[in-house]
């Protein structure tokens, strides 16, 4: 059996840089809606941030970036491509962050404290990981 193909798009460092930009927007705007109990706006941007900043992982490390129709693809390709002692740990805390968006996004319920205060505890580690990339 062949190993799967993912899809994918080239990034420069250039890009890279930005998507890391894009990612401590989402997180400062994660952390304000937390502030500010709005739980919904949190989960989302802190969901928001996580996919960025694994675009920007990508990019300065691999030179690329996922193109496919699922998240959890970034998930797969960060695993193949990235060599670092804690890229395990990571992936598995970016599988939890990605596993709220349906629920954040699309669900009729609202997010909860409990879930808005873990997804913030998880982003907030995962972006410190991401920016260790750059140095």
């Amino acid at each position: 059996m062949s190993p799967k193909k993912h899809r994918t798009r080239h990034v420069s460092e250039a890009e890279a840089k930005s998507y890391l930009k894009k990612a401590e927007e989402f997180y400062q705007t994660m952390l304000e809606s937390y502030r500010q109990r709005r739980w919904n706006s949190a989960g989302l941007n802190g969901v928001h941030c996580a996919i960025s900043a694994t675009d920007a992982a990508m990019g300065i490390k691999a030179k690329l970036r996922s193109a496919g129709e699922s998240h959890y693809e970034a998930v797969e390709l960060l695993n193949l491509h990235i060599k670092h002692e804690n890229v395990g740990t990571q992936s598995t805390r970016l599988t939890r962050i990605l596993g709220q968006k349906s629920i954040v996004e699309y669900d009729s319920r609202e997010f909860t404290e409990r879930e808005a205060s873990d997804i913030t505890k998880d982003v907030g580690r995962y972006l410190d990981w991401v920016k260790t990339l750059f140095e």
